[in-house]
């Protein structure tokens, strides 16, 4: 699935596993805690029990410990108290317990096991904390305290802290998924800016919240790279301005001369020299023509004449324009397009592509030339398919070049910038061109927004 691949989705999924992990380790933080707590001041009482009855034992003998154990347990307020007192051959002496429980050895420093005492007769079983002691002449002792009401009260804590863990799931997932939006958020600012600006809106910058955080100081960058880009675009348009003029006007004074050169020739010679000199001049305006075209597509100029645009007539126009050149040819041109594709578009670029793409095909194509459209989902496909030897999968990429002449077509008169008129023509509208097989022949597919403008999704 898409989102798995998502750099926001794994960031918010790495924010609700994190939470939920610290929810993990302070649960099990309170369990050790409680458990620790618990044991501790059980054993702390137990081994004080001890203490004192062994203190007794051995300053006034046997039967003043029985009386001590006898003693603490007739004035034991909290009823938490287990003692038994036995003599060395194994007889009750005192205590609250009939008979040593199994399980538990003559000297251990803590053992929990289930005790039922001597005045909880009818009741269940208590979880008791036991220490136990042998004195030298075979006496045993047996102290220990209650835990029964701790070990009930922790594992309420620990169900509580388990249903937390369960409502936390929910919260956390909520969290993560509002922060993966406000980046989402933050991040699909710069990416329309980013598209507009790609698609010839020079104006458009991104907005700032004034939060002075990452997101602000990274549009406050990109704006004034935008500016700089929208400076040196404008530098472009007066260059490229300047040098059509400056170029254009002796190239066609250099035209005028020439023909007014053949029109007062008699020679064969010089005609044909003068003819020849002509067609290299109106080669080289259009040449010149097409590469400043070219430069301002790419530089993005020419946005705002974009206008509504028939698709499918104007191909129609196109049939019957390059009708009669294609069959003195023998070549046949045929439409198929539905008549409600309409796309905003600069029309006498689109023209020019569409020009370029058929004088190609009528050059190096064969003696078939379709041109066709077709609507897929928010784009128009535009498409010119010849059947004639097309171009190696391996070179299309060079033919999108400037100026680019496969060995095939170097023998044929061009300059090599009709493919790389139609590849900035398709990213001023915010499209893509694409060179396929037509199976036989070269399929040139230009794909172009309905709206003119690209629109692309986050992931």
């Amino acid at each position: 699935m898409r989102w798995r691949h998502s750099v926001i989705w794994r960031f918010a999924a790495l924010i609700f596993l994190m939470q939920i992990a610290c929810v993990l380790v302070a649960l099990w933080a309170v369990h050790q805690f409680t458990g620790r707590s618990v044991n501790h001041a059980s054993r702390e009482v137990a081994v004080g029990l001890r203490d004192d009855i062994a203190a007794t034992y051995a300053a006034a003998g046997f039967a003043a410990a029985g009386a001590t154990v006898r003693n603490r347990i007739a004035n034991d307020r909290t009823g938490q108290t287990v003692i038994l007192l036995l003599s060395p051959r194994g007889e009750r002496v005192a205590g609250n317990l009939n008979r040593w429980p199994t399980g538990v050895g003559a000297s251990e420093e803590w053992h929990l096991a289930n005790l039922l005492r001597n005045d909880q007769r009818g009741r269940e079983p208590e979880v008791v904390g036991l220490v136990s002691t042998r004195f030298p002449d075979g006496t045993r002792l047996l102290t220990g305290h209650v835990v029964e009401n701790d070990m009930r009260f922790g594992g309420f804590l620990e169900t509580a802290l388990v249903s937390a863990v369960l409502l936390a799931m929910p919260l956390a997932g909520g969290a993560a998924w509002l922060s993966a939006m406000i980046i989402r958020r933050r991040l699909r600012s710069v990416i329309d800016t980013a598209t507009a600006i790609g698609t010839g809106d020079m104006g458009r910058r991104i907005a700032l919240t004034g939060s002075g955080d990452m997101f602000d100081a990274l549009a406050r960058a990109i704006n004034g790279m935008l500016d700089r880009i929208t400076g040196l675009v404008g530098e472009l348009r007066l260059v490229t301005d300047g040098l059509a003029h400056d170029l254009r006007s002796p190239l066609t004074r250099q035209r005028a001369v020439i023909e007014n050169a053949l029109n007062k020739s008699r020679e064969d010679i010089a005609i044909n020299a003068m003819e020849r000199a002509l067609e290299e001049s109106d080669t080289l305006i259009k040449m010149l023509n097409t590469a400043l075209t070219i430069s301002r597509a790419e530089a993005g100029i020419g946005r705002d004449s974009f206008a509504p645009l028939d698709v499918a007539a104007m191909l129609h126009d196109f049939q019957d324009m390059y009708g009669a050149v294609a069959e003195e040819k023998g070549v046949t041109i045929s439409v198929d397009a539905a008549p409600d594709l309409v796309i905003l578009a600069h029309r006498e670029l689109i023209a020019q592509l569409l020009s370029n793409l058929i004088d190609n095909a009528l050059k190096y194509g064969g003696d078939n030339i379709r041109l066709s459209a077709r609507r897929e989902a928010a784009r128009i496909c535009l498409c010119v398919a010849d059947n004639g030897p097309g171009i190696a999968e391996a070179r299309r990429a060079e033919a999108l070049k400037r100026f680019a002449r496969l060995d095939a077509s170097r023998h044929i008169a061009g300059a090599g910038l009709g493919l790389s008129l139609a590849t900035a023509a398709a990213r001023l509208h915010g499209g893509d061109l694409i060179l396929g097989d037509a199976e036989p022949g070269l399929l040139v597919t230009l794909l172009l927004p309905t709206d003119g403008a690209l629109h692309n999704e986050i992931a």
